[in-house]
């Protein structure tokens, strides 16, 4: 079976108490995914969640960008990174999953052990 080289981030922190996003998306390549989980869907809902994300500019984030249209996520436009959120995370804070951008999907505990399958490696930002 052979293993993808694409990696799975994440994200389990608030954008108000921590700069777990803005960390990741300096890091993100094309290909891979990111996983809202915990107080991180609060990303998901708030377009000035990530407090520094435009420290992302010059980074491999901007420099990889195909020419192709993709995520926009606090301000930063990510092409070829796939973007979810926890479900059970959204209703525990009581966000409604409809409410979401549409790039954003809300996937279930089944799905996230998919997406760990799928992926190559897996970094937790917190």
């Amino acid at each position: 079976m052979s293993r993808s080289f694409s990696t799975l981030h994440t994200v389990n922190k608030s954008p108000f108490s921590s700069e777990a996003l803005a960390s990741c998306l300096r890091v993100v390549w094309p290909g891979d995914a990111i996983l809202l989980m915990e107080d991180g869907v609060y990303c998901a809902v708030d377009a000035s969640a990530s407090v520094g994300a435009s420290r992302a500019e010059g980074s491999r984030l901007s420099r990889a960008r195909p020419a192709s249209t993709g995520v926009e996520i606090t301000g930063v436009q990510i092409t070829g990174v796939r973007i979810y959120a926890l479900r059970e995370d959204l209703q525990a804070r009581g966000i409604d999953a409809a409410t979401l951008p549409s790039d954003i999907e809300p996937v279930s505990y089944t799905d996230f052990v998919k997406l760990v399958c799928e992926h190559g490696r897996s970094v937790s930002w917190f």
